[in-house]
């Protein structure tokens, strides 16, 4: 049965799935509600705020503009006082406070000026009192100025013709008229402000009412919430439970198969190899006894069947080799590279004299590993390169270096090489690229893999057709040993990677 089919979900768990993604987004809404109430009525309380300011502020304009024409009034009755009583007594005192009237005038009149600016709708009426006002100083410059230079009596004259009085009259007149005008003003500001209370006083109010409606509601739904949370998650502590229950059974129903294949594949390897025996055995004794007395063929089917017979052969123990290799345990003793490298050359000097072999190696390390599955990986790539040798005596250097975390270990040969497309074809079970031209199974790199992998490393290869090959495996730094001054291993102190010979033999 495929993964996906295992475990499969069905409509009332997938509706428990729905209805809480459902209960989550309804919570979020109502989350989101209950910010935005408050935030909708910061914004109206804040449009209130700066309407009541704009209103105070308009208030003290108006006031300010009151206040400054009102001592336009007061500086030129200064002025009338100043003038009668000197001209009734002839004492000079009584015109101090004209003179400081007539003094302080001037910015006076540039105070109403700027109160002006914002108010232009009262330009007209404060421009007519401040003309009024300076006529009224000039009238008394004028009386003043008769008086002395003798004419004492036509200054009299001047004042007793109420001149001077009328224009008193216009700009008491003016400024009551213009009082009334602000007064009008002030009113409408003062409505509208009682108007901007009353409206922050109804939006408070309302806004209270609102945020303790959202809040009850939301406890309530928050009460829900995590009501429906709890049974959800004892719902799915449920499935969960359920769930790895499934998974303990068919963990061990894989175990149970895993082990079963083993066991039959472990088995019928091991029992086809009493019959392959028997038929290599019988056609041999046909070989020996009637080779030549039979035809041509006969001789050439009887080869077709020794030579099928000794591949099959071949091919069962391969698959016992892989069986055994995932029956058997991983040792952890601690072993010099150098010494599982002499091995694999013991093992393989038939070959090595044979081909006149020639391999290289540089410093290697001490690792914890098991010693004879790694000696199969050396075994077996540096039997590969002189297997796919070139029509020369070929060339092995092996070689290891440090990298980060890795110990990075390379077999490099000067054989037939491969094409880039095939360097991860040929870790396959049964690959070959050479076909029947070269001896083998097609399962050394395979099993090699399988080895570098039980212990934490990878394999890969670098290959150009012509040239050779370079195979690399990488093994972890916690599996090696603690290096005191000496390289590991024996082997020489040069740096790894420089090539010392071991072995050169040829016949």
């Amino acid at each position: 049965m495929a993964a996906s089919d295992a475990y499969p979900v069905t409509a009332a768990e997938m509706r428990k799935i729905q209805m809480g993604e459902e209960a989550r987004a309804s919570t979020r809404r109502r989350l989101a509600v209950l910010f935005c109430v408050p935030l909708a009525f910061s914004l109206l309380f804040f449009i209130a705020n700066q309407a009541a300011e704009r209103t105070d502020l308009g208030l003290r304009q108006l006031q300010s503009l009151s206040f400054s024409v009102q001592q336009l009034l007061l500086l030129s009755t200064d002025a009338e006082t100043g003038e009668r009583g000197f001209l009734l007594t002839g004492n000079e005192d009584y015109l101090v406070p004209m003179q400081q009237a007539e003094a302080f005038l001037p910015s006076q009149i540039d105070l109403c000026r700027t109160y002006l600016k914002d108010r232009p709708d009262f330009a007209r009426q404060v421009e007519s009192i401040i003309t009024l006002v300076q006529r009224r100083f000039s009238e008394a410059d004028r009386v003043l100025d008769l008086a002395h230079n003798g004419s004492f009596v036509s200054a009299l004259e001047r004042v007793k013709s109420e001149q001077g009085e009328n224009t008193m009259k216009e700009i008491r007149s003016s400024v009551s008229n213009f009082q009334i005008q602000l007064d009008r003003a002030q009113d409408q500001y003062l409505g509208r402000q009682r108007t901007i209370n009353q409206l922050a006083f109804v939006f408070f109010l309302t806004g209270t009412a609102i945020m303790i409606v959202v809040l009850v509601w939301l406890y309530r739904e928050l009460i829900t919430y995590i009501q429906q949370r709890e049974y959800a998650q004892a719902q799915l502590q449920a499935l969960n439970t359920e769930l790895e229950q499934r998974i303990d059974e068919r963990t061990r129903e894989l175990q149970d198969s895993n082990e079963e294949l083993q066991q039959f594949a472990y088995v019928a390897s091991h029992d086809l190899q009493e019959p392959l025996r028997t038929i290599t055995s019988f056609t041999q004794l046909l070989a020996n006894r009637y080779q030549g007395k039979l035809d041509e063929d006969a001789d050439e089917f009887i080869g077709y069947i020794i030579t099928s017979s000794r591949r099959m052969t071949e091919l069962i123990n391969g698959l016992l080799a892989l069986v055994r290799l995932r029956k058997s345990g991983q040792t952890t003793a601690i072993v010099p590279f150098q010494i599982l490298l002499e091995e694999a050359e013991v093992s393989l000097q038939a070959a090595i004299r044979e081909s006149g072999a020639r391999i290289e190696s540089g410093p290697l390390p001490a690792l914890a590993v098991d010693k004879v599955q790694l000696t199969q990986v050396i075994q077996n790539l540096i039997s590969n390169a002189i297997k796919y040798r070139r029509n020369e005596p070929p060339i092995i250097q092996i070689g290891a270096h440090r990298e980060n975390t890795q110990w990075i270990f390379s077999v490099a040969d000067n054989g037939q090489g491969f094409e880039k497309q095939y360097a991860e074809r040929i870790f396959g079970i049964f690959q070959r690229l050479h076909g029947r031209d070269v001896e083998g199974t097609g399962m050394g790199l395979s099993i090699t893999r399988r080895i570098i992998e039980r212990h934490g490393g990878r394999i890969w290869a670098e290959s150009a057709p012509g040239v050779g090959s370079t195979f690399y495996f990488s093994l972890p730094t916690s599996l090696e040993t603690h290096r005191q001054g000496a390289s590991p291993g024996g082997s020489s102190s040069k740096s790894a990677g420089a090539p010392m010979k071991i072995a050169a033999k040829a016949p």
